[in-house]
């Protein structure tokens, strides 16, 4: 059984350590021979690293890492191209200004190449050494995270407009050297608009959406299975399950992403994660949370309830955005806590937008939980004990120790950050707290007769949800008067309808009152 290498960003350490290699040779072979100037935004951990050093050693010429691969014989091996990798990653921004790290990172690899560059600006120093290596070959600029010095102080904007100037300027200097460069690859997480880093190289293709290399990160099905398949026999074993059972979990829990709204890919993150674990939970949400991202919904007062449906945009808007105007959602796209769910061409003028929404359950409970915890300002593993004595009150029926837990997550909250006399607060707080519960809910249920404020479903029980700021006789009565209780009479499960009231002044749950279909019924007739 070959080794999972889980964190390897290199292929080298992958075929050392007989680790496994998910084959993505064709669709580099693709790239190299469709055109030289390309960028990709990807989320995250998830495989821009290996791919970057992947295509270093295709041009280095090291053969004999690619064999078994689908480029082992369609490649010339012996033409090899000199190499300039950057990644900006970690690069010691807590010692050195941005230019100083780019003065060290140009010369290290002129250092290593033996060569003295006689410039002294960064920039310069960075076109001396491109012309300087093309001598004999032209050269590939592999620049892995381009956007790191930027998006580690997206919360500071007067740095990061500083750091976006020196990267334009580092970026540009490829202008004007066409003829020495094989191929320029530039990646990272964001894409900011082409003005704000790329406005000289018109020629730069951004591969970001586009179908032919929708897959060019992530895992599909084939590829987990043709790589995968002793861990999956194993897991198989685990949990008594059948193939088509486990796929059909996996896929739940770590397929989604798509670029494209065709392929829809795995995590790779994740993947190899659970298969080191054995055992299905969140992997790549607890890898770097964006705390940011989290302050900034709760900031702009975003409708979180919003991300349950699709998010349409515009391709427009989803292209690009600037430091100082962020669009929510691109961000969320961007970082991988959305992705595209469907593309949508207008018939009339055909214009593009897309629909987004969460890949899959491992993100969309990971990000109910931070976000009910930034919204109640309980510290997240809290937090996450006090929703699982909530989930295991409600599938057990002990609704009084359901209603004392409840209870006791509003009285944890920071009487800075309640809002008691809002009804939409205690909606937001429990919806947060349902939805991460990871069990059947629908939050804001339309039926014939009005709006249920939340159907919660477990294997056994429904429970139809009313919330008021008044009393729980009137959330009862509404719910019987509305009859929002009439599309789960013929559900074998037990019914319970509650009612549940809140105190502006304690900022807490007031009273309930809870009643079986069977005793509305019973009243009724």
């Amino acid at each position: 059984m070959k080794k999972l290498g889980l964190g390897y960003q290199e292929l080298s350490t992958l075929r050392k350590y007989n680790c496994v290699y998910v084959d993505k040779t064709e669709i580099i072979y693709k790239l190299i021979n469709g055109g030289r100037y390309y960028f990709l935004s990807r989320p995250r951990r998830f495989g821009k690293s290996l791919l970057v050093n992947t295509m270093h050693e295709i041009f280095d010429g090291n053969k004999e890492l690619f064999e078994g691969t689908w480029i082992y014989d369609k490649w010339n091996f012996d033409d090899k191209y000199p190499v300039i990798k950057i990644s900006l990653s970690g690069i010691g921004l807590d010692t050195y200004t941005l230019p100083e790290a780019l003065d060290r990172i140009i010369t290290n690899i002129a250092k290593d190449c033996n060569i003295t560059l006689e410039e002294d600006d960064y920039s310069l120093k960075f076109r001396e050494l491109i012309a300087t290596l093309s001598k004999k070959n032209p050269v590939a600029i592999l620049i892995d995270e381009y956007d790191k010095p930027i998006i580690d102080y997206i919360t500071d904007l007067e740095t990061a407009e500083k750091h976006r100037e020196v990267l334009k300027k580092f970026y540009s200097v490829v202008k004007d050297l066409d003829k020495h460069i094989k191929l320029l690859f530039i990646t990272g997480v964001s894409k900011f608009s082409r003005v704000s880093f790329f406005s000289e190289l018109n020629n730069l293709t951004d591969i970001t959406i586009d179908e032919n290399y929708g897959n060019i990160t992530g895992y599909t099905k084939k590829e987990i299975i043709d790589n995968y398949e002793e861990y999956l026999i194993d897991i198989e074993k685990k949990f008594g399950i059948d193939r088509k059972r486990l796929m059909e979990v996996i896929k739940l829990w770590y397929n989604g992403y798509s670029w494209d709204s065709k392929d829809f890919v795995y995590n790779p993150y994740s993947i190899i994660s659970f298969f080191w674990a054995r055992e299905f939970k969140n992997f790549w949400f607890k890898s770097g949370t964006a705390t940011f991202l989290i302050k900034l919904i709760k900031e702009k007062n975003i409708n979180i309830r919003n991300y349950d449906d699709f998010i349409k945009v515009s391709e427009t808007t989803l292209d690009s955005y600037e430091i100082n105007n962020i669009d929510i959602n691109v961000l969320l796209f961007q970082a991988g806590y959305l992705t595209i769910k469907e593309k949508i061409v207008n018939p009339k003028n055909f214009s593009i937008s897309y629909k987004l929404g969460y890949p899959n359950m491992e993100i969309r409970q990971s990000f109910y939980l931070l976000l009910g915890a930034e919204f109640s300002g309980i510290q997240s593993g809290l937090y996450s004990q006090k929703i699982e004595q909530l989930t295991t009150a409600l599938s057990e029926n002990d609704i009084d120790l359901f209603m004392l837990n409840l209870r006791s997550v509003f009285a944890s909250i920071p009487d800075n950050l309640s809002s008691g006399r809002y009804e939409s607060y205690y909606h937001t707080v429990i919806y947060l707290a349902l939805m991460f519960m990871g069990i059947n809910i629908d939050v804001e249920h339309k039926t014939n007769h009005g709006i249920i404020d939340a159907v919660v479903e477990t294997d056994d029980f429904i429970y139809v949800m009313k919330f008021k700021m008044s009393d729980a006789k009137s959330a009862i009565a509404q719910i019987k008067e509305k009859r929002y209780y009439e599309p789960y009479m013929a559900d074998k499960r037990k019914v319970f309808c509650m009612g549940i009231a809140f105190n502006e002044k304690d900022r807490n749950v007031k009273d309930y009152e809870v009643a079986s279909l069977e005793e509305i019924l019973e009243e009724e007739s």
